[in-house]
């Protein structure tokens, strides 16, 4: 009889732990898309504020971490007002909240300065949005 109990208790507590940790990682895959789009948002300030006339700025999908210095590296394309375009890698950050984007990898022959217009802004996930 209580071996009978006992199997009973653990086939409830077993789905029920399937969908807590189920639940679980669902969350955490939310938590840390909004932590991409949040430095995705930060970076996307700093490339308007450091090149004039920027027009459009799209985030690639494939991001890496390195989980030893806290950056993800990600590829961005960056469009100007004069039809001219440049694919960079820049290293994103939650604690980098400087005002100007300070290191990058390529060739950009963009003039600095800040754009004031509104910049289109393509995130990672293709979700749209302007700054």
């Amino acid at each position: 009889m209580k071996k009978k109990k006992w199997l009973i208790v653990l086939l409830v507590l077993i789905p029920i732990g399937g969908v807590s940790l189920f639940t679980f990682n669902q969350n955490e895959k939310q938590r840390k898309e909004q932590q991409m789009i949040e430095m995705e948002t930060i970076t996307a300030k700093q490339i308007k504020n450091t090149f004039a006339n920027v027009t459009e700025i799209e985030f690639d999908e494939e991001y890496g971490e390195d989980k030893l210095t806290g950056y993800t590296l990600v590829m961005v394309t960056i469009a100007n007002s004069f039809g001219e375009s440049s694919y960079i890698g820049v290293n994103m950050s939650m604690n980098n909240k400087d005002r100007l984007l300070r290191s990058y990898a390529g060739k950009v022959e963009f003039e600095k300065g800040i754009t004031e217009n509104k910049v289109k802004v393509i995130f990672s996930n293709k979700a749209e949005g302007s700054l």
